[in-house]
């Protein structure tokens, strides 16, 4: 009787009433507790609730349909269909909606209806493309947050380069268990690309300085992704070439790390070859077999020389430098070959090369220092007068006495030195005011000099109390 009496009284009954009834007949179907009726019966009741006019009935059956399995299926796909708030808990939960399903409604979904698709407990990779491109940031925000989102490289690159300068965006795909240096690369250059328009945009760089910070900032952020890349670099060396990456100065700075991994696989992904043939091109002892290498793969004619040196230097040196740094071997082995090129390429790669020198051995320097810190910190306290240590020492003066050194040790608990106190910028009423005193104090001092007797005169006549005062 549910069912007969339920559309008996429907029509009658207020929106909150009848989505009271459409949730109990909903569960009555799925649990099977119809009594005499048969679930075709139910089905249909339930079907009639499509149409009706109230939001909240029609989102009372999807809200009962959702997690079920037994839910009608033209039931739940045009329920899917309908308005985000109808359809959004059972795109975000139902297991009735298969991958076509998503795909074909994702397509002219509303946003927030893909918010819900984004969100479900599995994600497949095709569901997840059609939702990426959509190009709606806050879904894809929602698929990068989705631990258990199938998302492919090339969808992840796509959500980088449209919304890579959306903070929390980029936080979402860089906390991703799987994020590929295509994708840290391009959210790289979208983060470089801020702090570009921030320094230039508010004064605080001139234009060429920036634009040199950014410069060098990317090529070493690139060697470094590509550093961490081992296992992924032909991949990320064919994004860097269609992205127009790949650049010489970028592999000349790689090469004078001490790192050829780059170079390598830069060199097979433009001549065609395989990486394990110019591999072992690379590891003969021919320079002209590298000569015919560098041309085959258009580099600069000027590079060719001190790119030959600097591989040959980076072999020899073993080991690459840590954290993208630069080898001074390296540099100088390639710079020995400019001195006796000429030209106006050739003169700009000569000081490129000096101010990577220079750079090199700053660092050097730095990391010696910090090395002499370090082990001067550590022995400073073998040498120091503790507490602990005076109990056990007694030093007799004189007469006898006891000198307790217990007062005069360091205790290691305390600072043996105060901090010094941050220096503060007065204001510009304080600088004025003690200068009309230093003023006022010279100008007494003039005047209260006593008289030269010989004379009689004034000590000073005007123009020297004037200069003297100034």
């Amino acid at each position: 009787m549910l069912v007969t009496s339920f559309l008996a009284w429907i029509d009658r009954a207020a929106p909150k009433e009848r989505a009271e009834a459409t949730d109990l007949l909903a569960r009555a179907y799925l649990n099977r507790t119809l009594g005499e009726e048969t679930p075709e019966a139910a089905e249909a009741a339930l079907t009639l609730v499509l149409d009706d006019p109230a939001k909240s009935v029609r989102r009372a059956l999807a809200c009962a349909l959702a997690d079920h399995w037994q839910a009608p299926r033209h039931i739940v796909l045009a329920l899917a269909a309908d308005q985000p708030e109808v359809g959004a808990p059972l795109l975000a939960r139902s297991p009735v909606l298969q991958e076509a399903d998503l795909i074909d409604l994702a397509a002219h979904a509303e946003p927030k209806a893909l918010l819900a698709m984004a969100l479900r407990p599995i994600v497949t990779e095709r569901s997840a493309h059609a939702i990426v491109m959509r190009a709606e940031r806050e879904s894809c925000l929602a698929l990068a947050r989705n631990p258990h989102a199938q998302i492919g490289d090339g969808d992840l690159l796509a959500i980088a380069m449209q919304f890579g300068k959306d903070g929390k965006l980029r936080d979402a795909l860089l906390e991703r268990h799987h994020v590929p240096p295509a994708v840290r690369h391009q959210l790289m250059i979208a983060l470089n690309d801020s702090l570009q328009s921030l320094a230039g945009e508010g004064g605080f760089l001139a234009a060429d300085k920036n634009r040199r910070m950014v410069e060098e900032a990317l090529l070493l952020g690139t060697i470094s992704i590509a550093t961490q890349a081992r296992h992924h670099l032909p991949q990320f060396v064919r994004y860097l070439r269609e992205q127009q990456k790949l650049t010489p100065g970028l592999l000349l700075r790689s090469v004078l790390g001490g790192d050829i991994a780059l170079l390598t696989e830069a060199l097979a992904d433009l001549t065609g070859m395989t990486s394990g043939r110019v591999a072992g091109l690379m590891r003969g002892r021919s320079d002209a077999t590298l000569l015919a290498l560098f041309r085959r793969a258009g580099l600069p004619s000027f590079l060719e020389q001190p790119l030959i040196a600097a591989v040959r230097a980076a072999q020899e040196l073993g080991a690459p430098e840590a954290d993208g740094g630069l080898s001074l071997p390296v540099i100088r082995a390639a710079q020995s070959v400019c001195l006796s090129m000429e030209g106006g390429e050739e003169v700009r790669l000569l000081a490129l090369l000096r101010r990577y020198e220079a750079e090199a051995a700053r660092l050097q320097s730095r990391r010696l220092a910090e090395d002499l810190r370090a082990q001067a910190q550590s022995d400073f306290p073998q040498h120091r007068l503790t507490v602990e240590r005076t109990h056990q020492l007694a030093v007799l003066g004189a007469d006898d006495e006891v000198i307790d050194l217990a007062e005069k040790a360091v205790n290691p608990a305390e600072p043996a030195l105060a901090a010094p106190a941050k220096d503060e910028i007065p204001d510009l009423r304080t600088v004025i005011n003690e200068w009309q005193r230093e003023r006022d104090s010279r100008l007494r001092a003039v005047f209260e000099r006593p008289a030269d007797p010989a004379n009689g005169s004034a000590p000073f006549p005007e123009w020297d109390i004037r200069r003297n005062v100034a």
